[in-house]
């Protein structure tokens, strides 16, 4: 799996409070010409990362879009309940008075699981970015196959400081909705972070000492020092795949990944968790196992098999040598068997199965009118008839019935082979 970012531009003087997705388009962020990007195989571990343009990302059969903290913007609101194919032009009309730019450019996304009537998240980006975004990976072979929010809004709040736009910015997600401020370089406990506003400070500092605190490791100590509170520090890597677990896909309305698409990510991102994710590891050591007990079982059960069929083969063997002592070498135990009992039925005046006289008391019993056989070749082991012209179905029922009495046939024509078989044996 590969999640990308792109980096955002500088922002034009006097807009550094305003978030680009919500900012109207002439004087907004430059559209990005470079990515950050992680590839992890589990979603997890980070595999690789980097900073590369669009034609130098790595290759891989997921591709998810992340967008930037800048880009995006969340609003609250409870979900009208009308028809689906009335959703979009209702929520315009619901954000038109929170939104700086006409709700028309912006592309929206529901917070996932939202039912009509239920109250939740919306998050809004400018659909021109959006789209230049996608079609940049879409030419270079990359499509994106998803499309999540950096950070979104929380039950419990978690402070961010990262570095976005070439400035250091604090970042809470939590039950607010995620709330942006730059981050000054120069603050202290005692002037923490001078430039944010009243409100957006109030909403930040209202944390516990289990709030957890992330900061990329060139905003830490500016964040440490503005609001005098201790950070974990977290890369940017190890964020984008964060971003990348949660349930979110802006993939809505009019901006739409095809069908295919989303059913292939979520077979690949399955099978991924399966095969690669550390919750998944005692299933995996469990299936493992019992694959191996399966073919140990198996193996065992094979080894138990041949040494039974060996001892039937040796008590069979030890027979024929016990009744026929002459008999020094074992190929074929049943066949040299029943060979030699037909030479003794001979030797004693009577008359074997397969001798040519019962052979053809049967053959006439089972031949029907109009099997003519025009010559007989007798031996020991079998007995061959050549026929003229038979017809198939005849031929066909005279071979069925010298089956059914212990005699195996094969017809090349114009000849009709016949043996006894083994005493014992299935017809």
């Amino acid at each position: 799996m590969l999640m990308v970012q792109p980096i955002l531009g500088r922002q034009a003087p006097g807009d550094t409070a305003t978030p680009p997705a919500i900012a109207p388009t002439a004087g907004g962020t430059e559209l990005a010409t470079e990515w950050q990007w992680v590839q992890s195989r589990d979603g997890q571990t980070v595999m690789a990362h980097g900073t590369d343009a669009t034609a130098l990302l790595p290759r891989d059969d997921e591709v998810v879009l992340v967008l930037p903290v800048l880009a995006t913007s969340w609003h609250q609101l409870t979900l009208p309940k009308i028809n689906a194919t009335r959703l979009r032009q209702a929520l315009d009309g619901l954000l038109e008075d929170r939104l700086l730019a006409d709700t028309a450019s912006l592309h929206l996304a529901l917070q996932p699981g939202l039912q009509p009537g239920q109250t939740g998240w919306v998050a809004a980006c400018q659909r021109a970015q959006l789209t230049h975004w996608l079609t940049a990976l879409h030419q270079a072979g990359r499509p994106a196959s998803r499309i999540v929010p950096d950070l979104c809004p929380q039950p419990q709040p978690q402070l961010h400081a990262l570095a976005c736009a070439d400035s250091a910015w604090l970042v809470s997600a939590g039950p607010l909705g995620v709330l942006t401020a730059p981050l000054s370089t120069s603050a202290t406990p005692n002037q923490p972070a001078a430039h944010l506003p009243p409100a957006v400070l109030g909403a930040m500092l209202r944390t516990t000492p289990d709030t957890p605190r992330q900061a990329e490791p060139a905003c830490a100590g500016a964040a440490e020092a503005a609001l005098d509170l201790p950070f974990a520090v977290q890369t940017t890597a190890q964020r984008l795949l964060a971003s990348s677990q949660t349930g979110w896909n802006m993939a809505q309305f009019e901006v739409r990944l095809s069908a295919g698409a989303r059913r292939g990510q979520r077979w690949a991102q399955a099978l991924r968790m399966a095969a690669y994710a550390p919750a998944w590891k005692p299933a995996r050591w469990g299936l493992a196992v019992l694959a191996a007990s399966l073919l140990v079982g198996l193996n065992a059960s094979a080894w138990q098999e041949r040494r039974s069929l060996q001892a039937k083969r040796a008590q069979v063997s030890q027979l024929l040598t016990q009744t026929f002592p002459h008999i020094t070498l074992v190929l074929d135990a049943p066949l040299q068997m029943q060979r030699e009992v037909a030479r003794l039925i001979r030797s004693a005046g009577d008359v074997s199965p397969g001798d040519l006289e019962p052979f053809l008391q049967s053959f006439s019993a089972i031949a029907q009118d109009g099997m003519a056989v025009t010559a007989i070749e007798y031996a020991p082991t079998s007995i061959k008839l050549t026929l003229a012209n038979p017809n198939p179905p005849n031929l066909q029922a005279v071979r069925d019935g010298l089956q059914a009495q212990g005699w195996r046939t094969q017809y090349t024509a114009p000849v009709l082979s016949m043996q006894p078989m083994p005493q014992g044996a299935q017809p």
